[in-house]
């Protein structure tokens, strides 16, 4: 799981917020995930570089603030490095397929604290 999740950062949420908080905050995540991967994906099909650097800067900081570390990384290589459309390509069509995954360990680890 630590190769996952920021478990440390997790705690200290869990700590301030309580379980039922940081529940809310994971539903918040998924309420708006699926949008900022749209506007990604229209970023992408423009091929404006700029516009998806941005956008995957937001999505870095949502999966930041749930510890959501594979998936942060992910974004903060399309957010930093240098890449070419095609990587980009595919590393937008992975993505969204390992969110629900993810999120199941994140849940499965708040519920395992308490």
């Amino acid at each position: 799981m630590s190769d996952v999740l920021d478990t440390e950062l997790l705690q200290q949420y869990l700590d301030a917020l309580g379980s039922e908080g940081l529940q809310q905050t994971v539903v918040t995540f998924e309420k708006v995930i699926g949008e900022y991967v749209n506007l990604m994906a229209g970023e992408l099909n423009a091929q404006n570089e700029e516009g998806l650097r941005r956008q995957a800067h937001k999505v870095k900081g949502a999966c930041s603030s749930l510890g959501l570390l594979v998936l942060m990384d992910d974004m903060k290589h399309l957010e930093k490095a240098e890449w070419q459309w095609p990587e980009a390509y595919e590393l937008l069509q992975q993505w969204p397929q390992k969110v629900p995954e993810h999120l199941a360990i994140l849940k499965q680890w708040i519920a395992k604290q308490g």
